[in-house]
């Protein structure tokens, strides 16, 4: 999803026209449109043309939607194996102090895949992460419900139509997407309530399906509301398709007829989109009941074709079973005809046999991955500050205690933060100490130890990267801090408030004595005024 770029399918949908998005985000909604179209082949290709200019130019944020794109382009053609390595590539992209619900969509994309390739357990595991991650906390971003989306997904490829379910009645309930947004998700969760039913059928528990098919029914209604406000005919189309398949299910069709026979008029059925294979078994049970029966045989087997080679393949075997069924109604039994529906029937209930253990697999996982959090972050919390999220004293004096490594020293000393105190009041004052924390972040590198110092200093420790132990960058990373306290606006914070640092700078030394020197250029800075940088 996207607000014009990745959008709602595990992820895209119409992109905002502000917010995390990049300055290529064009690129993005035009490989993402192509993806939600069924053109899957041609995403593929603009995701990575884009991703080259994307890198070239230094515009992380579209590239890793572009690298999202192209993951679930490659899962909608069926290439489970390419979606998985893409997915990999966009965790790594990613990196450890990635935003969790950007891990929790990459995650998803590789249990989907991973589910085409057999690997459950590994699935499982990803999902399991992934799922504790979106649940965690109300969902109120874009980034957020794509996650979401994802997750969803990834269960509906498991048969846990339950769990998805869930999710999907929770992506319908918010108020905040853009009306294409909307529809992605109404589309997702109309194919969710199909396809849910449809495999009820299959597997013998028809009695079941009724409240499926009729919340498809709602959602596909819902479909062409929205697909006509934003001018989506095809989408329309597709909710056409949809409802013509459940009111054959559900003893219309004549209705049914005239539903698929608009939605085959009105979209070009492409083997990647899950309706062309819904359309197709919908067009087969009309045109059986109408006498056609090779032409019926023609739309199944073209549906059996092309279907995924995933382990649940709903519609090839929804195909098989229809198949048999109107071959009995047509021509009476023969044992070869009742095995085509028995094979059907036996695939998929071994499958839905298997449900319970599989969602009682994901709740083992996701208990153990939620303990496994809660020991990490009571470890964390004894090494952070609270206030800020940096590291504590504690966490610099584990460093200090360490001669045998080599480190750049910065310490940022704010200038007056007592009487920014006094005068605007502690919570800006707190406001001031986050707004300094993450400005560090921003302004330091991956392997950089953040601390907050102590009331109002703060200290950045760098890894001596040469291997004579020099390292240039404490004089360069504390010159960027000292310009981005002077351009950040902190009226923003106050009416007419004005902070500034003193920054000391030192080169590799073990922690203590970096420390010690920057410390001592500091207070230099101090002296003279504040507002600058004293290099040691």
């Amino acid at each position: 999803m996207g607000s014009a770029g990745p959008a709602v399918r595990a992820a895209g949908g119409e992109l905002e026209p502000f917010g995390p998005f990049g300055p290529f985000d064009a690129l993005a909604e035009a490989a993402h449109r192509l993806y939600l179209d069924g053109y899957g082949e041609r995403a593929v290709h603009a995701a990575r043309e884009g991703l080259v200019l994307c890198e070239a130019a230094g515009d992380e944020r579209t590239a890793r939607y572009l690298q999202f794109i192209c993951c679930v382009a490659l899962h909608q053609l069926g290439r489970a194996a390419e979606a998985a390595e893409e997915a990999g590539h966009l965790l790594h992209r990613l990196g450890p102090r990635a935003d969790p619900v950007w891990r929790a969509k990459a995650l998803s994309l590789l249990a989907e895949a991973r589910v085409d390739l057999g690997m459950t357990a590994l699935a499982m595991d990803h999902l399991a992460e992934a799922q504790l991650i979106v649940t965690a906390q109300p969902v109120r971003t874009y980034d957020h419900l794509s996650a979401t989306m994802s997750v969803a997904l990834a269960l509906r490829a498991l048969a846990l139509f339950e769990p998805a379910d869930e999710l999907m009645h929770l992506m319908l309930g918010l108020s905040f997407p853009p009306p294409r947004v909307q529809l992605n998700v109404v589309q997702e969760a109309a194919v969710l309530e199909v396809s849910w039913g449809a495999m009820l059928d299959v597997v013998g528990r028809g009695g079941e399906s009724g409240p499926r098919y009729a919340r498809a029914l709602e959602h596909a209604a819902r479909m062409r509301e929205l697909a006509d406000r934003v001018g989506y005919p095809e989408m329309r189309a597709r909710a056409d398709a949809v409802e013509g398949f459940v009111l054959h299910r559900t003893g219309e069709p004549d209705l049914a007829g005239a539903r698929l026979r608009a939605a085959a008029a009105a979209f070009r059925q492409r083997e990647e989109l899950v309706e062309t294979q819904i359309a197709r078994v919908g067009l087969a049970l009309s045109r059986s009941r109408a006498g056609d029966d090779e032409g019926a045989r023609e739309l199944l087997a073209a549906v059996q074709r092309t279907s995924s080679s995933t382990q649940l393949d709903v519609w090839g075997l929804t195909a098989l079973k229809v198949r048999a069924e109107t071959a009995v109604r047509h021509h009476g039994g023969h044992d070869a005809v009742d095995a085509l529906g028995e094979l059907a029937r036996i695939s998929l209930s071994r499958l839905w046999e298997d449900r319970e253990s599989r969602f009682e697999a994901l709740q083992d996982r996701i208990r153990q991955h939620a303990m496994a959090e809660q020991v990490e972050r009571q470890g964390r919390a004894a090494l952070e500050d609270p206030m800020t999220g940096l590291g504590n004293r504690r966490r610099l004096q584990q460093l200090l205690e360490r001669p045998d490594q080599r480190f750049g020293a910065v310490l940022v000393d704010l200038d007056g933060l007592r009487a920014v105190n006094e005068e605007r009041g502690p919570d800006v004052g707190d406001a001031v100490l986050r707004r300094v924390a993450a400005l560090l972040r921003a302004g330091s590198r991956e392997d950089d130890v953040l601390v907050r110092y102590g009331g109002d200093e703060f200290v950045v420790l760098l890894p001596a990267d040469g291997a004579d132990g020099a390292d240039p960058q404490a004089p360069a990373v504390a010159a960027r801090l000292l310009a981005a306290v002077r351009e950040e606006p902190w009226g923003g914070l106050a009416t007419g408030l004005r902070v500034t640092a003193s920054l000391g700078a030192a080169g590799p030394a073990p922690a203590a004595e970096a420390l010690a020197a920057a410390d001592a250029a500091c207070a230099r800075a101090r002296r003279a005024g504040g507002d600058r940088l004293e290099l040691a």
